[in-house]
């Protein structure tokens, strides 16, 4: 015979055990440490370093100290000029103005004959007849020597000056109607500093002068960033 059914008011059967949930990870011992993040402390600018941040972004105060240091670059280069000029290494065929210079300032060399000669040995001068410049005394050329410095750190001061201040200021403007810091800034102040300079030789000269202008400017902000 077949087994019975069980009986209606049996209990019912018992379920299998649930799974034990796994073990946690045993944590090493001891924890590693965890780098900790290092900040640098936020200092605020002075009074002193903003008023004077304020003072270098005023256009006028930029034009002013860009022709300063423009004459004093233009002072530091006529001397050198006028010095090499006078000491003769700039030489009439050269393009250097010294000997004409000097005869405006202190008149035309002083001649003495030359004792007799062979007619062979006799050497033309200035005037044909044998004569000779005197030689000058240090002090004569020491002091030929100061005045060419002089007129050209006088005019090298004047064009190196109206060119930095030009530069500086059209700089300052531009940046701040265009309201931004980039190499373009340089490149147009450049162009209207050049043109500036030039228009008095005509278009032509200025339209030269604001190309190259620009074209050194641009070359000089890449430098200066590069080293940055």
């Amino acid at each position: 015979m077949g087994d019975a059914p069980p009986p209606e008011d049996a209990p019912p059967a018992p379920l299998p055990p649930a799974p034990l949930p796994p073990a946690p990870p045993v944590p090493s011992w001891p924890p590693p440490k965890r780098e900790r993040k290092t900040y640098a402390a936020v200092e605020l600018p002075s009074p002193d370093a903003m008023a004077a941040e304020d003072g270098m972004n005023n256009c006028a105060v930029r034009t002013i100290m860009s022709g300063v240091m423009g004459m004093g670059l233009g002072v530091v280069f006529g001397v050198f000029m006028g010095t090499m000029d006078s000491a003769g290494v700039r030489g009439e065929g050269q393009g250097g103005g010294g000997a004409v210079e000097r005869q405006k300032k202190w008149g035309p060399p002083q001649l003495t004959p030359r004792p007799p000669h062979p007619p062979s040995l006799l050497q033309p001068g200035l005037d044909g007849t044998g004569a000779v410049a005197e030689k000058q005394t240090a002090r004569q050329v020491m002091r030929q020597m100061a005045a060419t410095a002089k007129s050209r750190s006088v005019s090298y001061a004047k064009g190196f000056g109206a060119m930095g201040a030009l530069f500086a200021g059209s700089e300052c403007v531009i940046e701040k109607a265009r309201a931004k810091h980039d190499i373009m800034n340089a490149v147009y102040a450049g162009c209207a500093a050049g043109g500036a300079l030039a228009a008095g030789a005509g278009v032509k000269a200025a339209c030269v002068g604001c190309a190259s202008f620009a074209a050194f400017s641009a070359f000089i902000e890449k430098v200066m960033a590069t080293n940055d």
